[in-house]
């Protein structure tokens, strides 16, 4: 039985705000490490863009309300590797060939009684097919997509990408 998401418009509203309340956090703390980091539109497929010489991060952050170690996994929407793959091979996107690298974070609160406040912690995953694949992957119950469920044990600190990132011309991620 599929379950429905029964979310009115307000609960849906207040939802995207906590979200966008994150994702400006996360741009300043990306920002604090590469200046040149740009925060996407709203409906686009990913949050964020860092693009040098060589390479092109795409970092797509997902913002929970459980507390991180609530739950062993969480879970990432199969579609968005669908685009990152999409993205890669695309000459619009990326016109020059670059190495393309896909970062998913997870922002956790650090209170979980007080959402509309609280702070977040970020944890990342480097996306790679080789690694990915042992994941088990399960239906979404809200749409007409399946998750990749990622075990919360595989999630690092985002300041251990972000320091990798510091290095601009280097190849540092693989």
């Amino acid at each position: 039985m599929m379950v429905r998401n029964c979310l009115n418009a307000d609960d849906i509203e207040r939802l995207y705000k906590y979200g966008e309340r994150s994702e400006l956090i996360l741009y300043d703390i990306i920002k604090s490490y590469c200046p040149d980091a740009i925060m996407t539109e709203r409906y686009d497929k990913f949050d964020y863009i860092i693009e040098t010489d060589e390479k092109i991060v795409l970092i797509e952050l997902k913002t929970r309300k459980n507390a991180k170690n609530k739950f062993n996994t969480t879970y990432f929407p199969t579609s968005k590797i669908t685009y990152y793959k999409q993205f890669k091979k695309s000459s619009l996107d990326n016109p020059k060939n670059k190495i393309v690298y896909l970062i998913i974070v997870f922002g956790f609160p650090d209170d979980t009684d007080d959402l509309e406040n609280t702070s977040f912690k970020y944890y990342g995953i480097q996306y790679k097919p080789s690694y990915f694949k042992d994941f088990n992957i399960t239906k979404n119950p809200y749409c007409d997509d399946y998750n990749f469920n990622i075990p919360i044990e595989n999630l690092k600190d985002i300041s251990y990408y972000l320091d990798l990132l510091k290095y601009k011309d280097k190849n540092v991620l693989k």
